[in-house]
């Protein structure tokens, strides 16, 4: 999986979609609630992702570093806000809510999926 750039983003963010879904297919197991809070907690972390992506490497161009810069930290900025903003709309109108299956696969999907794809990465240069 030697991925640069926009693939390698491509790649982690719909990883990261892969893993909402599987979380909550998982998570069936222990009932329809903990699925939904799961998938919901995964997928506030993909789109958020996704999101920051799109508008840090969609018109990417070697330019400025500054003006680089100003952009992702803008992106970021953005998808903070964005992300409490799922957060509080899930909260308010998901009833009943699992709080703690919703923030477990919110780190899971934003921490475990780019640190697999790396792993990888990192074997196939050895």
């Amino acid at each position: 999986m030697q991925l640069t750039g926009n693939n390698q983003i491509r790649t982690i963010v719909a990883l990261q979609f892969g893993a909402a879904v599987l979380i909550g297919l998982m998570l069936l197991a222990f009932g329809k609630t903990f699925a939904l809070s799961g998938f919901i907690g995964g997928l506030i972390a993909a789109v958020a992702n996704g999101y920051f992506a799109h508008r840090s490497f969609t018109h990417y161009r070697a330019q400025d570093p500054q003006k680089i810069a100003g952009r992702m930290f803008g992106a970021e900025i953005q998808k903070l806000i964005i992300t409490g903003l799922m957060f509080g709309l899930t909260i308010v109108t998901i009833t009943p809510l699992s709080i703690g299956a919703l923030l477990g696969s919110y780190l899971f999907v934003q921490v475990a999926v780019p640190l697999i794809v790396l792993v990888i990465e990192d074997r196939q240069h050895s």
